[in-house]
């Protein structure tokens, strides 16, 4: 079943997985995810049902049961929007004495669902089923070794099965790449060999969430090798809104980058002639306010706030986002000066909004467990070496619950620059005053402690052309 999902605390490279299918895909922008989610789901307007046909065939072994009772096997699918909600069942049912269940399933929204098989009240199994409109699903099985032998079959399976074996592939291919086991001269042909083969997916399966998922991957794989093929494919999928989500971020990215701010903005705007209802334009009006913060226009982000609080006043869900966006844009803002802060390093140094004065500074705030940081770790490293001789110093604060944890990542890394020692920090404090609310994340600051900007996951990747021009130039 496919769910896209955001790990408590972290930003990840951001896996979207159905149970057993993943697009490992390093996605470059966080907030995509969430887009996908808003803009994908519909949970709070009312629709029409959707319909889909169920049915099951469950088998005994002799070794089991001579007899080979098929009886009494039940299937519960049910809705739960978080682990602590209530259940909405959609269906339960048993087997017939020849291991049978026919049913109509009444659904609002296409996606991935709970399922739980049972028997005597004894659960066998839990897994998540796809269900989409006027879709078939027909599962078989053998039990006892039902977690083995259970396949499912519907037009959504399969798709994914389909989608499965080429991000399989595509996986191996990037970890011979990551090897140096492939020529440089031959990557970006590979690449596009990749990109097309998930294009066949995403227009071999029409309408489906392997489709979606495959769109996604070559559109991600063309962001760094065929930006043109890319946005092609982008304004293809517009035609059925399939591709907005990520039109309003690697495209809108695009369009500014390459066409300038304005252009950028005006590309949001036409996007809003296309979307079908006030949820899609809402993520869009967000896009817009985000592309004034990260383009540095500061005092129209404000103003743009102001408009979209007054707009979507009535929106709980909203509220969030709101105060996060909000306080970026008035404490900190680029340009102000850092607000106070104090620890003592691992040197002994009384570490505070004064005392790093004088040279270009990067504050992280982290996790030292963090997968993701681990593996950004590494390129920092060598930045820190490249620019320290030209006044950059970074300080580190981790909020790992244990100290021992925080040592032990050094065990098998060097460590170049100062760590604050954990009983010195309020880390309290800290999550209020930087608005950390994902880790890790950096804060850059100039010579006299302004705030150059603030990053966030895998954003630290475009730090360095922020850092060189407030470089000595020895």
């Amino acid at each position: 079943m496919a769910v896209r999902k955001k790990m408590n605390g972290q930003i990840s490279k951001r896996p979207l997985f159905f149970e057993g299918v993943t697009i490992r895909l390093g996605i470059k922008k966080a907030l995509f995810i969430i887009i996908f989610i808003l803009i994908g789901s519909r949970c709070d307007r009312p629709e029409l049902m959707n319909t889909s046909f169920f049915a099951v065939e469950i088998d005994v072994t002799d070794s089991l049961d001579q007899t080979r009772n098929r009886q009494g096997f039940e299937f519960l699918l049910y809705s739960q929007k978080t682990e602590n909600s209530s259940i909405d069942t959609l269906f339960i049912g048993k087997t017939d004495s020849m291991g049978r269940i026919e049913s109509t399933i009444s659904f609002n929204e296409a996606g991935a669902y709970p399922l739980q098989i049972s028997r005597d009240r004894s659960p066998i199994l839990n897994m998540r089923v796809l269900l989409a409109p006027d879709d078939s699903v027909l599962f078989t099985g053998e039990f006892p070794e039902i977690g083995q032998t259970l396949k499912v079959d519907s037009r959504e399976q399969r798709a994914v099965d389909v989608f499965d074996r080429v991000d399989a592939g595509f996986t191996r291919t990037r970890r011979f790449i990551a090897m140096g086991a492939l020529a440089d001269t031959a990557i970006a042909d590979e690449l596009r060999k990749w990109a097309n083969l998930y294009e066949e997916v995403h227009k071999d399966y029409p309408g489906t969430f392997a489709s979606s998922f495959a769109l996604e991957a070559a559109v991600l794989i063309l962001s760094d090798i065929d930006q043109q093929k890319m946005m092609s494919l982008i304004n293809e999928g517009l035609e059925n809104e399939q591709s907005l989500g990520l039109a309003i971020t690697v495209g809108k990215d695009y369009i500014s980058t390459i066409n300038g701010f304005d252009k950028g903005v005006k590309y949001l705007d036409s996007l809003k002639s296309i979307v079908s209802d006030k949820e899609q334009t809402r993520v869009i009006d967000q896009m817009l306010i985000e592309l004034y913060y990260d383009s540095l226009r500061i005092e129209q982000g404000k103003e743009s706030i102001a408009r979209f609080r007054h707009f979507y006043e009535d929106e709980e869900d909203l509220s969030f986002w709101y105060k996060n966006m909000r306080f970026e844009l008035e404490d900190l803002t680029p340009g102000t000066f850092i607000p106070a802060f104090s620890f003592v390093s691992t040197e002994g140094d009384t570490i505070n909004e004064e005392s790093i004065k004088g040279a270009p500074t990067l504050l992280e705030f982290t996790l030292m467990e963090n997968g993701l940081y681990q593996q950004q770790y590494e390129e920092l490293t060598i930045s820190y070496q490249l620019f320290s001789p030209r006044g950059f110093q970074i300080y580190t604060m981790a909020f790992d619950e244990s100290k021992t944890t925080i040592w032990a990542f050094f065990e098998e890394r060097d460590r170049f620059w100062s760590i604050a020692e954990p009983h010195t920090m309020n880390r309290k404090s800290l999550v209020e005053t930087f608005n950390i609310q994902y880790y890790p994340t950096w804060i850059l600051l100039d010579a006299e402690g302004r705030i150059i900007r603030k990053f966030i996951g895998e954003e630290l990747d475009d730090f360095i052309p922020y850092l060189i021009p407030h470089l000595n130039s020895n």
